[in-house]
């Protein structure tokens, strides 16, 4: 907590998107902005809301779950966020935090766009959303058919800002995009495997993970930005024990010394990184259709 407590100037917010694959846009905030500014943006700071969901509360591990219904603790979407926890830790091979993320689940989205109206006046219509300042993990989200899948992605932001607060635009959801399918998929985003496999087709798809470290704002994301970031986590955690050892060895910097230097750099002089990059991508999102059209 302490360690966030210095860390004002990078107060974030991410959002979920609320249609399509897409995933979630973050809405980094201007220069100088601080966590008490965020908070002023709502008609009164948000976590003393008297329509915060308060009816419920459940812990869970790291997870402070309020909800405005009865929700049991052994409740099959709290299993699958508590075993979220141990995966997110286990593949990126980071400490478990402490650090609370409070999970606020409305009854139904009229419930939750009202409050998200008066709190955050200012945020696009998204079905679920991750706030981060220099106190608080929060996630917002309504009771609805593809909660599980938002609770995952917005989890395993709060997850992994527990313990690396600075985590790069593009990684930050490449990993959230991994861990927002079911843990039976392993981290495979078969929409994700579906929409590059169309780039690749019609020949428009060239990665390029430089151009990828170069994105500073979530206005500047389309599906293609969310599908590569995908991949590229899905490539080094999912191919070989040295990428995968690569990338944990990255957010292991970034949590010492936000100024690291890219993971560009740092797989580019990797034994073993292939001279054409952008052919492996390729050739690797190939191989997970191959094998899906084979199911």
């Amino acid at each position: 907590m302490a360690a966030r407590a210095a860390l004002l100037a990078r107060t974030a917010v991410a959002v979920a998107l609320a249609g399509g694959g897409v995933g979630c846009a973050r809405l980094a905030l201007a220069p100088g902005m601080t966590a008490a500014a965020l908070q002023a943006t709502a008609v009164v700071p948000w976590a003393a809301a008297a329509d915060l969901p308060r009816r419920s509360e459940v812990e869970a591990g790291q997870l402070v779950i309020h909800a405005d219904f009865p929700l049991a603790g052994q409740h099959r979407l709290v299993r699958d966020l508590e075993n979220l926890r141990a995966d997110v830790s286990q593949y990126l091979d980071m400490p478990i935090s402490d650090e609370p993320v409070h999970l606020y689940l409305f009854e139904t989205p009229q419930r939750y766009d009202a409050f998200v109206a008066r709190q955050f006046p200012t945020f696009p219509a998204r079905r679920a959303f991750f706030v981060e300042t220099d106190t608080t993990l929060a996630v917002f989200a309504a009771w609805q058919d593809r909660l599980a899948e938002d609770l995952r992605h917005e989890t395993t932001h709060g997850y992994v800002h527990a313990v690396v607060p600075t985590v790069p635009l593009w990684l930050d959801e490449g990993i959230a995009e991994f861990f927002e399918v079911p843990r039976a998929d392993a981290g495979l985003h078969h929409g994700h495997v579906a929409h590059l496999s169309g780039r690749i087709l019609e020949g428009t798809w060239r990665p390029d993970l430089s151009r990828m470290e170069a994105l500073a704002s979530a206005g500047e994301l389309s599906q293609d930005h969310y599908a590569e970031a995908w991949c590229w986590v899905h490539w080094m955690l999912r191919t070989t024990p040295e990428r995968r050892r690569l990338l944990q060895d990255y957010l292991a910097s970034v949590r010492r010394d936000t100024a690291a230097p890219p993971l560009s750099v740092a797989l580019r002089h990797a034994p073993g990184t292939p001279s054409d990059l952008a052919a492996a991508l390729r050739g690797h999102v190939e191989s997970l259709a191959a094998a899906a059209g084979e199911r």
